[in-house]
């Protein structure tokens, strides 16, 4: 790991947004009056990301330029700031949803609640800027050691830059007589589940699909999207990994991300291994303080005692076997009485279908999706295993553009850290 300090390396950045940030101003402007012309409006239910952009985008920098001149908080209140920012969000987790079980027995929450609820969500929008900063340059730090930098300055790019947001869904359609996923768009974030299960039928009768709205964790707009979360370390890991994206649509695999679902999910897979990768560099220096809201060990939920994955590749299989057969209701019927089975031993899925299976086959790497069976995330895997540092599998996986270029960079390399 490089030497300098997180304030050496947050200077560095300083000066290289100085440079960047005019030409980058532009570029937003530039997309916003292209969208604009265009009339690339999505519909009233998806999610706008043109407008996120230029909406959030000017936020963060104001923040910083006030901080050159205010002065950054020390260390310790930068801690404190953390922990309470993590602990209130966990606060209003749980206020919100009491409040939302009062409403689904037909009753208003109390007043006291929502009071508390609307005051928690005061304070935390108070920390929010400085919480972002605070994880924003430890991350930087984290990269820059990893040597994942670009030659202009030395500085990692694109800047790390997130917003704490309520993440949007994914509408994930497959067809209905195979697991294949068709199409994904971006749903609003404030959606209620009755607004979820309309959009789900809507998308389902225009055509033979199955449609799942899927909860996401964050998303690669810039600033980066990442979803309110109690864990701090969840919080370092998500920023790690919509980080990744960004820094691969520079590059030939992130560039060509929608070209195909097989780069979809090498590009996944590549987020997931070097997201969870710097996220532990992060937290060996910075480590998950004790205070609320900050020990993964009270927030995550208890694991099932038995092994979901394995029940869910099986029963994909048996999905697979009946849709070739045309038993399409009898492998629907099936998924059904296995999600029932499953919540029931406590690993709740809101709905499984073929679109569940189809979309979380994108993440199937290492800690990936349980449920996914692409052999494209152990190539993956095996390609971070076969080379020497986090750097090189990243510049190594980055002008990858197909399956068959994965292949054959995995067959070049004879062993692991070559």
């Amino acid at each position: 790991m490089a030497s300098s300090s997180p304030a050496t390396w947050l200077n560095r950045q300083r000066a290289a947004f100085a440079v960047a940030l005019a030409l980058i101003a532009g570029s937003l402007f530039g997309a916003h009056r292209l969208n604009s012309a265009l009339d690339l409006r999505p519909g009233p239910d998806e999610f706008n990301i043109a407008a996120w952009e230029v909406r959030h985008f000017p936020g963060k920098w104001l923040y910083l330029a006030g901080s050159l001149i205010e002065g950054a908080p020390s260390a310790s209140e930068q801690e404190a700031g953390l922990q309470r920012f993590f602990a209130l969000t966990g606060e209003i987790q749980d206020l919100e949803r009491r409040a939302s079980d009062a409403r689904q027995r037909g009753d208003a929450p109390e007043a006291a609640i929502l009071e508390a609820l609307q005051a928690a969500l005061r304070e935390r929008a108070r920390l929010e800027n400085q919480v972002e900063a605070t994880l924003e340059s430890r991350l930087t730090w984290a990269i820059a050691s990893a040597g994942i930098t670009r030659s202009f300055l030395n500085v990692v790019w694109p800047p790390v830059d997130f917003e704490f947001a309520d993440s949007p869904r994914t509408l994930a359609i497959s067809l209905r007589d195979k697991i294949h996923l068709q199409s994904t768009d971006l749903l609003q974030p404030d959606l209620t589940l009755n607004d979820i299960e309309r959009i789900e039928a809507e998308a389902e009768a225009r055509g033979n699909v199955s449609a799942l709205a899927v909860e996401t964790g964050g998303v690669s707009a810039y600033p980066n999207i990442i979803d309110y979360t109690r864990d701090y370390a969840d919080a370092i890991e998500t920023a790690a990994h919509e980080w990744i994206h960004s820094y691969l649509f520079f590059r030939p695999l992130g560039f060509n991300y929608y070209d195909s679902y097989d780069l979809r999910a090498i590009n996944e897979t590549v987020a997931d291994l070097a997201g969870r990768e710097l996220a532990r560099i992060v937290l060996a220096r910075w480590p998950a303080a004790q205070g609320e809201g900050l020990s993964p060990s009270t927030t995550r939920a208890q694991a099932p005692s038995f092994d979901a994955g394995a029940e869910l590749k099986a029963l994909r299989g048996e999905v697979e076997a009946l849709l070739a057969a045309g038993r399409i209701e009898e492998a629907e019927a099936l998924m059904e009485a296995k999600r029932q089975d499953l919540a029931a031993r406590g690993f709740y899925i809101r709905k499984l279908n073929q679109a569940y299976f189809a979309f979380t086959n994108l993440y199937a790497g290492p800690g990936g999706s349980p449920a996914a069976t692409n052999p494209i995330g152990p190539k993956v895997a095996e390609l971070r295993a076969r080379s020497a540092s986090l750097k090189q599998f990243v510049e190594r996986v980055s002008g990858v553009t197909s399956v068959a270029e994965l292949d054959r960079l995995l067959a070049s390399l004879s062993s692991p850290a070559n």
